[in-house]
């Protein structure tokens, strides 16, 4: 089974990447997407998102709703300065399941599910240049 790991990397910036591994709990998923407002959206700065979801179980309902709430609580804000968000899914499973958290929050940036980190920095630069 994989460990839990939710991280918010801003050490690349404005290149942030963030970490969604194994199946957490609704609180740590909230406290996750916390730390993203706290340490990504408060900044006010542009910037764009690599999602790594390589090491994720498939959100279950209520997780999926924590992150459909945090979308759309912070929409004008991603509206804003997200510049779009690579996100490395696995399984088309996994990307259904992220699919349908943007049916109920549609993002208001460019977004795009890849194979790889590689792919993910990539796509990420070209946002980052374009």
């Amino acid at each position: 089974m994989t460990e839990t790991q939710l991280t918010v990397d801003t050490s690349e910036w404005p290149l942030v990447v963030l970490t969604f591994a194994g199946d957490p709990t609704v609180e740590a998923v909230r406290a996750h997407l916390k730390e993203i407002e706290d340490e990504v959206l408060s900044r006010g700065e542009r910037f764009v998102q690599v999602v790594d979801l390589s090491r994720a179980r498939r959100p279950n309902p209520a997780q999926r709703l924590a992150i459909a709430e945090h979308q759309a609580l912070n929409e004008t804000r991603y509206e804003e300065l997200c510049l779009g968000e690579a996100y490395i899914v696995p399984t088309a499973e996994l990307k259904g399941a992220m699919t349908g958290v943007f049916f109920a929050a549609k993002p208001a940036y460019d977004y795009v599910f890849v194979a790889s980190m590689a792919e993910a920095r990539s796509w990420a630069e070209d946002c980052l240049n374009g």
